[in-house]
């Protein structure tokens, strides 16, 4: 646990699902039930938990590709409640997962972020994140890239 004034980061518990699917619809993400929390390898759930319930949420992944000696992290998702947001909650989670990244021998932090997302854009820029292009999305299903 990492603890805070007015808040505590700690890894989600499968009682967080109807608080994790609020916050994933607040991104756009619409969920038709709670979230499972199912152990997922390599995967990370962290969230940012007040008396009054989560305000955030951050999931990594470490992933070790077979061409590469290290490990890369990739954020699959950061997301703060409207309410919560202004209040250096997005930072905090972000830098408690490039911390548990590096302790898992990652070298590289990565993640994506949708063209219209441009407050998003900045907050990833004021803690160091660069733009690199070019990523290449095929999918196969609505609601994809």
């Amino acid at each position: 646990m990492n603890e805070r004034s007015g808040g505590v980061i700690r890894q989600a518990v499968a009682q967080d699902g109807a608080a994790l699917s609020t916050l994933f619809a607040a991104l756009g993400y619409p969920q038709e039930q709670p979230v499972h929390l199912a152990a997922q390898p390599g995967r990370e759930v962290r969230v940012w938990a007040q008396e009054e319930g989560l305000c955030g949420v951050l999931v990594w992944h470490c992933l070790q590709p077979l061409h590469v000696t290290s490990r890369w992290g990739v954020i699959s998702s950061l997301v703060v409640a409207p309410h919560c947001r202004g209040q250096g909650i997005g930072a905090a989670l972000l830098a408690d997962a490039e911390r548990r990244a590096a302790m898992a021998g990652c070298t590289q932090m990565t993640l994506s972020s949708s063209e219209q997302r441009t407050d998003a854009h900045r907050f990833y820029e004021r803690a160091g994140y660069r733009e690199r292009r070019k990523q290449l999305c095929k999918w196969w299903q609505e609601g994809g890239c």
